[in-house]
């Protein structure tokens, strides 16, 4: 390979394009995707008289939501909004913030999902987990011949998932190589007006009036495992924070792109690091995007050393509420590395490929 020189700005656009998603990938992934789904969901109400009247739609989420993914929008994480046949109130969690129990009432709670305390019903959510996960595992085998458009054909295989989604995955029979992500997460919808007052006193968001929605998760750093939590997630509040903010996006790309030798800095961790910058105007998304990313790398190491990365949505609960001390320290370093080297390459105007490499991999130039 010869080596190349760019100027900062000149290197900065050239990844931005090697990243970028064309408009006809977009939008063939996007119609393989609603297939598979429609299929997918179909078949679990065919098998599933309740959850067939408790579905009430999928609400997309994560970087394709954003357009934020890169290289190619073949990831798909889907809230799967479930309606169950009684009054659903959500309770702030006592100590754990952005945590809440789903405490239930009416003449027709069901059972099966919940646990009775004292004169209360609340939402399990192992239980509600198991469910998903016992249709999943019943209808994947009779998946495996799904059409899709240009003569598509896919198979779908159930992957071992987390404590929060269930994982697909999608193989394309006709086009070997291709394949597409799906993450399905049970949630239940709450309206802007149901977002817990306790969390109001911590910041107000834009919302437009758009839902909210609480999500199966347990506390990682609590002793004894309550199997009631759920987490709340608002993915349209968050995108709200990223509109018209172009050059914010293609900073956020970019990060996403770095070369990390860990994987510990998770897509959401970068999102959360943005939303809370813009948010108190920390960093002026009015810039060019290669002087937005030296300052959200900074911005990175200075948390990691800190351990503690706010959420957005609930400001004084961590996003790395999961990451050991000698994660962070790993991650530290690396950031610090790659900050040092972004800046050395803005100060003399210059980025080579030798550059690239150090900062985004070897795959981007070769």
């Amino acid at each position: 390979m010869c080596s190349k020189e760019f100027t900062f700005g000149e290197g900065i656009e050239f990844i931005l394009k090697q990243i970028s998603i064309s408009p006809e990938d977009r939008l063939s992934f996007q119609e393989d995707a609603q297939q598979i789904e429609n299929e997918f969901v179909r078949a679990i109400c065919r098998r599933d008289p309740f959850f067939a009247r408790a579905f009430r739609g999928l609400c997309l989420t994560g970087s394709n939501l954003n357009r934020v993914k890169i290289n190619l929008p073949d990831e798909f994480d889907m809230l799967t909004k479930i309606a169950l046949p009684c009054d659903i109130q959500p309770v702030p969690v006592a100590g754990h913030s952005g945590y809440i129990h789903l405490q239930v009432g009416g003449d027709d709670i069901p059972l099966h999902l919940t646990d009775r305390l004292g004169e209360y019903y609340y939402i399990n959510r192992r239980k509600v987990q198991t469910w998903f996960r016992e249709n999943i595992n019943a209808v994947i085998p009779h998946l495996n011949y799904i059409r899709c458009a240009g003569g598509r054909i896919y198979e779908l295989s159930n992957q071992t998932g987390g404590h929060v989604a269930h994982t697909i995955k999608a193989r394309c029979l006709t086009h070997p190589g291709r394949k597409i992500s799906f993450d399905f997460v049970p949630a239940f919808e709450f309206l802007a007006s149901e977002w817990p007052k306790a969390f109001r006193k911590q910041r107000l968001f834009p919302n437009k009036g758009r839902s909210w929605y609480a999500v199966p998760r347990k506390i990682s750093s609590s002793i004894a495992e309550d199997p009631l939590t759920f987490i709340v997630c608002a993915p349209h509040w968050e995108k709200m924070g990223l509109e018209k903010k172009q050059h914010l996006k293609d900073a956020l790309r970019l990060m996403k792109a770095l070369r990390m030798e860990t994987k510990i800095l998770f897509s959401y961790a970068i999102k959360s690091l943005f939303l809370n910058a813009t948010s108190q105007k920390s960093i002026n998304w009015n810039q060019s995007p290669g002087r937005i990313l030296i300052r959200a790398v900074d911005y990175m190491a200075m948390y990691l050393r800190r351990g503690f990365l706010p959420f957005y949505l609930v400001p004084n609960a961590n996003i790395f509420e999961n990451l050991a001390a000698d994660q962070r320290r790993e991650c530290m370093k690396i950031s610090r590395r790659i900050f040092r080297r972004l800046v050395k390459c803005r100060d003399r105007n210059c980025m080579t490929t030798e550059d690239i490499q150090f900062i985004f991999g070897k795959s981007l130039v070769t």
